[in-house]
Formats: C-alpha cells, structure tokens, sequence
C-alpha cells in the first residue's frame, strides 16, 4: 500500500477477457479480473479493463491499448477456444510489441509451461490463483525469479518458479468492487464466492484442478460484500460457489448476518449448483426465509452405479430427497445431469432422464460431456483411444449444449449418441413449457403461448445474448418472487405470534 507508482516494474496494466461464443452471453461481470483488479487497486497499480464478451473485437482492443497506454496486459484463459484467445495476443503482441503480456486463468493453472509453448507471444503466465502474484510482478519487490505462481521466460526457455501457498484467510483477499467495469451493461445481478476449493473428485470437472482445498470466508466478509452492492441499489446475488454448502454451520451463520443487517427484498441464488448431501430441510427452509429462491443440483446420474462412476460422492436417494425437499419449500430448482460418460448404458441413460423429470423444477440442462485437459475424464477417453474429435478440435468447436459427441465408447455408439442428445433437448423444452404453465397457470388464456414461447431456441438465445430482454425477464422474476415472498409472510404471520 506504501509503495509509489515510480517504484512499480509495470505501472499500467489493462485486463482483457477475451470474447466468448458460449450460450451463457456476459451476462455478469468477470469475478477472476474483478479479484486481480481490486488486489491492483489496493497495491496502487493503476488498471483498467476490456471484457470483450460484451461484443467487442480486436480492432476494439488495439483502441484501448492505443488510448490507455498499458505497459502490461493481462489475458483470462479458459480451455473452450483458446486457440481464439492466443490469436488475439498474438495480434495484440504484433501490433504492440513493446509490451508485456501475461496470461491466467484456467486453461494456462492445468497446462502451464505448455501454454507458453504454444503461444510464444506470452510473457508471464500465473498459475493458480493470481492475486499475489500479479501484483508482486507490477511492485518490483521481488525479483521476478523469485515471485511464486508465476512462468516467465528466460534466455528462450521457459521456466515456472514453483507453487505459491494458497491463502488460508480469504478474508484477506479483499472482495471486487468493480470500479472502472462498465456494470451498465450487465444485468443487475451480483456473482461472488463465499469460498474456494473442492475436495471431491467428480471425473468430469476441470474446477477441482485449480485447488482441491477448501477454504472459505468468515459470514461477516461474506455479509460485508453483500451490502455494499445492496447499498448501491443491488437486490439479486448468486453465489458461484462449488461447494457453498459444505459447512452447514457457516451457512445458518450466514443467514443470521444477512437478517441481523435487514437486509431485505434481496434473493440469493445458487445457480452454480449446491451438494445433495450437502444440505437438509432445516438449512433450506433457513436460507428460504432470508431470501434465497433459486438453486441448482448436480445430479449426473440416474442411479448408484453412474453416481460411483463419476466419483460424485452421493447416493441417488440423498439427490432425490434434496430435490423433492426444494421443491415442496418453494424453491425455483435448476438440475443439471451429464449423460453418455464412460461406462454408462442405455438403462444408466433412461434412470437420468426419468430423475431429471420427476419433479416441478423450473429448468432442467442435460450436458453433452466434454473432456477437459486434466480432468479424470480426459485420461480415460484419451487412454482408451474413444476420441472421435480430438482435443484441439472439440475445445475450440464444440460446446457442452451442442448435439456433437467427440467421443464414443463401447456401451453407446456414436449413432446412439446423437439420438441421446437431441432427447435431451426435447426433454429440456419439456421441462420448461412445464414450468412456465405453472407459473402461469392463473392466465389460462395466455398459460400455453408463454410456455410454447418460452421453450423455443430464439427465446433462449435471446435470453442469454440480448442484455435488454434479460434485464426485462429478470425483473419479471424478481417482482413475482416478491410478491410469492410477501404471500408467504403473510401465511405464516398467525404462526409466529403464537409463539
């Protein structure tokens, strides 16, 4: 915090994320370049930030670095296209090259030093978690030899310095505040982590190859962040956490924090998924009463053996429970289920599709399974030679919602697979026209035109590319879980004043 801008190694850095064809849009703020921005800012480094998801392109880049004058720029890398992304720093290094590039994130945390070797217009890479690390390059401190979690290049080789020691107190990390993001143009909708790490060893997620650590935030921190954006007029949060029910003591403490600050007339949403074995009635109908409405559940396997397979560390009975448990609270319930893994029959498949439609949930995403580098998954197509698609192809093509398998395997053939995955759109629409006719269901005039609407591909696309029809729906959403809210107060008033 002493330390003077002159004394800086670089002393501008501007934050790129790099443009996305996912489904999902950019529908929030960047939280990796909002943590690394706010750890520049606490350090005094002057920043600034480009997330070109928002529909920005090269020529739009080459703009900024021309009128910002960085002399770092930092690059958020993902496996799904990163051939895209190294083009776009190579552009970036031929039209600039004077200036320093560094890369994070996780494509660059599970291949390291091979990302350097594929793209030599990278400088500096950061494995892991960057924070420390970026800011120890930009004070100049350190050596740069010396500074952990980082790969650099040296004399033409390229040599990483070793692991840095994950954080132990998150609280000291201190929370994004998004200064110089352009907030407008996302919906007003606030994602953060109350934690970091998974334990588990689910063989299809690539998360648990950034830390397997667990480690999470004080209730207070947690709180400290929600209002500051409920200050600022900010009423929906969803929690990005893999595992933000793993203490259930920490999660009842944090829903004392939030009802002892009133903060009211705000939802909470888990759409990244909570643990079944995780939770139970009396924290779910704890963390309905202070606002949280919307949650989401990893099944990914109909039944035991598929749920042993994957390594998800549940049994199907405690996915079914927490389910129907969500459902008869009141809860809007997303499930995801990933079908056609390794070692899974047709059988395994018709157990999935019958759980997934077992109950009123509001969405259902039926995931075609992409092996990630460094996943469990990955090892075992590529050992078992069942790629149909190689690695460089899928990743930069294919993405999880699309009907293309990139691999097969001796239970389901490829023939099988495509039929498998255009079920499971149909079953997803299904899904949703159903649950659009219960919200609904007091318009019987409008309840089947909504929910033929609404289960079409233009209307999702919409949703997830078009800011303003998002910004339109959600405030729909927002008002009707209002007024579901009240109703429920009011049910349950002559309760509490007999107690």
């Amino acid at each position: 915090m002493n330390s003077r801008p002159s004394q800086n190694r670089f002393q501008r850095v501007l934050l790129v994320s790099p443009p996305s064809s996912s489904y999902l849009g950019a529908a929030r703020p960047p939280q990796n370049l909002g943590y690394l921005a706010e750890s520049l800012l606490q350090n005094n480094i002057d920043y600034d930030i480009l997330d070109m998801r928002l529909g920005y392109r090269i020529k739009d880049l080459l703009k900024k670095i021309k009128t910002y004058e960085p002399d770092l720029i930092g690059f958020s890398l993902v496996s799904l296209e990163y051939k895209k992304s190294y083009h776009l720093i190579s552009a970036t290094k031929h039209a600039f090259p004077h200036i320093k590039t560094i890369a994070g994130g996780p494509h660059l945390t599970v291949l390291q030093e091979h990302v350097l070797e594929e793209c030599p217009d990278i400088d500096f890479g950061v494995v892991y978690e960057g924070e420390k690390t970026l800011s120890e390059l930009c004070q100049n401190r350190l050596p740069v030899s010396e500074i952990k979690g980082l790969i650099r290049r040296i004399q033409g080789k390229i040599q990483y310095n070793g692991h840095r020691i994950f954080e132990k107190n998150l609280d000291d990390i201190p929370y994004p505040t998004y200064q110089k993001f352009e907030l407008h143009k996302y919906i007003r909708e606030m994602p953060f982590n109350s934690s970091r790490g998974c334990p588990f060893r689910c063989v299809f997620c690539p998360n648990k190859m950034i830390t397997k650590k667990f480690r999470w935030r004080s209730p207070k921190h947690v709180v400290d962040e929600i209002e500051y954006w409920y200050k600022k007029g900010i009423r929906t949060f969803n929690y990005d956490d893999d595992n933000f029910s793993f203490f259930k003591d920490r999660i009842f403490a944090i829903c004392d924090e939030i009802e002892t600050r009133e903060i009211r007339d705000a939802e909470f949403r888990c759409s990244n998924g909570l643990r079944a074995d995780k939770i139970d009635k009396p924290l779910l109908a704890r963390m309905k009463q202070v606002g949280f409405n919307y949650i989401a559940f990893g099944v990914d396997g109909g039944n035991d053996h598929m749920l042993r397979m994957n390594k998800k560390g549940e049994t199907i009975d405690q996915i079914d429970s927490a389910i129907r448990t969500a459902c008869e609270l009141g809860f809007d319930v997303k499930i995801f289920c990933i079908l056609a893994m390794p070692y899974e029959t047709l059988p395994d498949i018709e157990d999935s599709f019958r759980m997934v439609q077992k109950y009123p949930v509001k969405r259902v995403i039926l995931n075609n399974p992409i092996p990630y580098p460094g996943t469990e998954l990955f090892e075992t197509v590529k050992n078992n030679g069942w790629f149909i698609k190689q690695p460089e192809e899928y990743l930069n093509h294919v993405t999880e919602n699309e009907n293309v398998p990139v691999f097969v395997t001796p239970e389901i053939s490829l023939k099988e697979r495509k039929k498998i995955l255009k079920r499971s759109r149909k079953i997803e629409k299904r899904v949703t026209r159903k649950a659009v006719r219960q919200m609904y269901k007091k318009y019987p005039l409008i309840n089947s035109i909504m929910a033929l609407l609404f289960a079409t591909d233009f209307v999702e696309n919409l949703f997830f590319n078009n800011m303003k029809f998002r910004r339109f729906i959600e405030k729909i959403r927002y008002r009707r879980m209002l007024k579901s809210r009240r109703i429920q107060d009011v049910d349950t008033e002559p309760i509490r004043l007999l107690e």
